[in-house]
């Protein structure tokens, strides 16, 4: 991952696993790894850092350290202070988790026949696509005031199926309220919201996370925004990155916050 970010022209690279969650769920890091992982990306960062092996040969890179911190009442928060231990340069805060009818959670970005398997047992007890937006937000707003991370992830990964599924219309007005209600916790928060590419770089979506309306109301509430690839594999790695800077200037953005040095810095869009 690393070498193809230095081929893709990376200068900063951040590695931002799934938090451990345990056993029951296979998308995410076991606990027993976790020094393991800290270990490796601290090695990767000196092998790339000016004077290392790495950079000799390719050029230097700065590497961060980060983790993906999922927001589950009751299970697990970015404020619950878990990992502190990892010493990590940022942490992402993120909403994977919903409810279409109360008492049946599932995860918004498993795949189309899960997702559509999991909300027909909803339907059963009464629930539908509206309550699961509308859970997922109530959520996404939950977890910005709750706080504890840095960056807030994939702001509306709700529609990752809903291209395929077309359970709702994401420029409605109910589910814009809903989306926007989310975005009004960010006003006075320290926080900086990703613009993700890995829907696009997976063929789910057409669009990064957030949409267009929903990055002009984060524009228009002067909230930072990142570039995130989001990569699951090397070949994700400034992918896409043409839409990200054209949605961003289309939301009224001209520049982008960057994180290097333990620092956020602003960089003009298309200096990235």
């Amino acid at each position: 991952m690393a070498a193809a970010a230095r081929t893709a022209g990376y200068d900063i690279l951040g590695f931002s696993s799934h938090a451990p969650l345990g056993p029951a769920e296979t998308w995410t890091m076991r606990s027993e790894r976790l020094q393991e992982y800290r270990a490796g990306i601290r090695r990767l960062g000196r092998a790339w850092a000016p004077g290392g092996d790495e950079a000799a040969a390719k050029g230097p890179m700065e590497i961060l350290l980060g983790l993906e911190i999922d927001w589950i009442p009751g299970r697990q928060r970015p404020r619950d202070g878990a990992f502190a231990a990892l010493e990590a340069d940022y942490f992402l805060g993120c909403v994977h988790f919903a409810e279409a009818a109360p008492g049946s959670p599932f995860t918004v970005d498993c795949n189309e026949a899960r997702f559509a398997a999991s909300l027909a047992e909803a339907k059963k007890a009464g629930g539908d696509a509206r309550a699961l937006y509308r859970d997922y937000y109530r959520r996404l707003g939950d977890l910005i005031e709750d706080g504890g991370f840095d960056i807030l992830g994939h702001f509306d990964l709700v529609k990752k199926n809903n291209a395929a599924l077309g359970l709702f219309d994401e420029e409605g007005l109910d589910y814009l309220d809903a989306a926007f209600e989310a975005a009004s916790h960010l006003v006075g928060k320290d926080l900086v919201v990703e613009v993700n590419l890995g829907g696009m770089a997976r063929g789910k979506t057409k669009e990064p996370y957030p949409g267009l309306a929903i990055l002009r109301e984060l524009r228009r509430l002067e909230r930072p925004i990142t570039f995130c690839a989001d990569a699951h594999a090397p070949e994700h790695l400034g992918a896409h990155l043409d839409v990200a800077r054209s949605l961003a200037k289309a939301a009224g953005y001209d520049s982008i916050a960057i994180l290097s040095k333990g620092k956020w810095t602003e960089c003009g869009i298309d200096e990235t």
